[in-house]
């Protein structure tokens, strides 16, 4: 990958690389000779919910209060009052802003939340940079140590070179919702690896609500996981709940559901995205153990000494109003985008594979657009690239649709996803005329790789016919009217996807058809049964399976040659090899359920 100046950009976060590309490309769309098509940016956590007032009442009155001292001050400088100018305050935050934040706080979780547990930093990923040195710090003598946690995950928590994020396949699980038994496979999974690499777990990460994914842990689960929480007293628990402010439903805490844990759990709180406030940095880490508050404060004052003095009161005096009228206006802003981009991916059959997964919290939709893998990437796009090509990955697939579309999404492997599966992350954040212009091209783009897809298909089943229509008339008919019926169908996004699976199927139906009309198909074809019987007798202890086949192949040869005679002798002799070659043989098989495939005699 390269920077928008030529440069290698191993080094720069994917996700701020892509936003910087796209700015760029915006910026040069301003000159004539670029197409007058808008830049649609929809990669990025990008709040559009207008800023809540009580956080801009609060800003405006901290610096009316400096300005007023500032005024008098500036009338005899040499009798400035204090606060006239704006001094350093406490490192953790300045006291009557973590008063306010630790009210607020115990009254969302329900929860005794002390003044002493807050730590105002410099926004979610500040937050998440603390918490990582400070465990780094702990752990020096364990490099390579062990962080669980569910992927897909923030791109962030990947950064850093002494921990290691160890997965949680949360993909295949129902509605890829983290659950417990999975929680505990992957700590069970991350110990067994520490016996060799002595890189043992020493921290569990949950995103709650997850992004990218955009699931809630419901209350019957986050208790099922806490059990599994307590099997493991060594291990931190990490809580990043950036987005609590954006569920469309009810979203538990773990310090209501085991109390017990309160003492192991950090919990980061941000207002980037709640609160529409992602440039001022505003973020806060709330822990119960004193040891490891003021190394999460150490680690504070080394990054960034402490956070702006006029933020903390702004965010901490929002959160104490913050009512539940004013949550669900937000929440209603976003669901109606959320759910108008879930339905037009429904309708362009472009959903993820699990039907379960739904957005229950955040801005985000996951799409699976592997369909418009193999289109032939734009030659601008080699400035970002460093390659042309085809389009095989999805980080491939958002710079094609950036430079080809002028549409920016994420792709899932900046979360920790395999590139080859095409899942790519939408932010629902735009007005309605942008989500629309926005669903359209990337609606348009599916067809026209669908329409690709099924030309190359067709060709590859025409060359087929042929011979189909010599070894197997009956296929071949088949076959003919579906090609026809395809043919003569509109081509609607979600049709065109259903038509190409349908013709990929009919494709490797043929194929088989005609392999195995083939001496070579056939061979294959008894040499796959012969190592089939192998192993099912194998599986199903081989002795007695033998016992009935040898019976049933010598009742077979009584019925052939009811007389004794050399050619009933040689019969009887044949290896198992032999017999998989005498078509009697095989019928007789067949009848018994023991084709390849089958599992079990009828």
């Amino acid at each position: 990958m390269l920077t928008p100046h030529g440069q290698p950009a191993d080094k720069i976060d994917k996700i701020m690389l892509l936003a910087t590309w796209t700015k760029t490309l915006q910026y040069e769309s301003f000159f004539p000779e670029q197409s007058s098509t808008s830049f649609i940016s929809a990669g990025m956590g990008k709040p559009t919910y207008p800023v809540d007032l009580n956080t801009v009442a609060y800003f405006e009155a901290y610096w009316k209060k400096v300005g007023d001292m500032a005024a008098v001050g500036m009338q005899n400088l040499d009798k400035v009052q204090e606060g006239a100018a704006v001094d350093y305050g406490m490192p953790m935050g300045d006291s009557d802003a973590r008063t306010i934040m630790a009210r607020a706080m115990s009254s969302w979780y329900q929860s005794d939340i002390r003044p002493e547990n807050v730590l105002f930093t410099a926004g979610g990923a500040g937050a998440i940079r603390v918490i990582f040195d400070t465990l780094n710090a702990r752990y020096k003598d364990t490099p390579g140590y062990r962080v669980v946690t569910p992927f897909p995950h923030y791109t962030l928590y990947a950064d850093g070179t002494m921990h290691r994020l160890h997965p949680v396949d949360v993909m295949k699980e129902p509605g890829y919702r983290l659950k417990a038994e999975a929680l505990e496979k992957s700590i069970q999974s991350a110990l067994e690896l520490a016996q060799k690499d002595n890189g043992y777990p020493k921290a569990v990460l949950i995103c709650n609500p997850s992004n990218p994914l955009g699931t809630i842990i419901n209350e019957e689960e986050l208790s099922r996981i806490a059990e599994v929480l307590r099997r493991y007293p060594e291990m931190h628990i990490i809580m990043d709940e950036a987005y609590a402010e954006m569920c469309f439903e009810d979203m538990p805490s773990l310090l209501t559901v085991a109390p017990d844990l309160k003492e192991r759990t950090i919990i980061m709180r941000s207002a980037t995205k709640g609160l529409s406030a992602a440039g001022e940095r505003m973020a806060i880490l709330m822990s119960f153990d004193k040891k490891l508050s003021s190394e999460l404060l150490a680690k504070n004052i080394s990054n960034i000494g402490h956070a702006p003095r006029s933020s903390q009161l702004a965010y901490a005096s929002t959160m104490d109003n913050f009512g539940l009228s004013e949550r669900q206006r937000r929440i209603s802003f976003y669901k109606e985008k959320v759910d108008y981009v879930s339905e037009r991916l429904k309708a362009m059959n472009a959903t993820m594979p699990d039907p379960e997964h739904r957005t229950a919290a955040t801005f985000y939709v996951l799409t699976d657009l592997s369909d418009l893998f193999g289109l032939e990437l734009p030659q601008e796009a080699t400035r970002a690239l460093g390659k042309g090509g085809v389009v095989t990955n999805d980080e491939e697939l958002t710079y094609y649709l950036l430079f080809k579309d002028r549409v920016m999404i994420a792709p899932l492997s900046y979360y920790g996803l395999d590139a080859k599966k095409g899942y790519m992350r939408i932010t629902c954040s735009g007005n309605e005329s942008e989500l629309k212009d926005m669903m359209d091209r990337l609606e348009n783009r599916l067809i026209e790789a669908r329409l690709i897809r099924q030309k190359a298909l067709i060709e590859k089943i025409d060359a087929r016919l042929p011979e189909l229509e010599r070894i197997n008339p009956a296929l071949y008919r088949k076959v003919f009217e579906q090609i026809e019926h395809v043919s003569q169908k509109e081509k609607s996004c979600s049709q065109l996807k259903d038509d190409n699976k349908m013709l990929a199927d009919t494709l490797s139906e043929m194929r088989v058809a005609i392999l195995k009309a083939s001496p070579e198909g056939q061979a294959k074809a008894a040499t796959a049964i012969q190592s089939f019987f192998r192993g099912y007798r194998a599986r199903k202890g081989g002795e007695r399976l033998q016992n009935q086949l040898d019976e049933e192949w010598i009742q077979l040869i009584d019925k052939l040659f009811v007389k004794p005679c050399s050619t009933k002798t040689e019969f009887l002799q044949y290896t198992e090899a032999e017999k998989l070659n005498f078509a009697p043989w095989l019928e007789r098989l067949k009848e018994l359920g023991l084709s390849q495939g089958s599992v079990r005699p009828d």
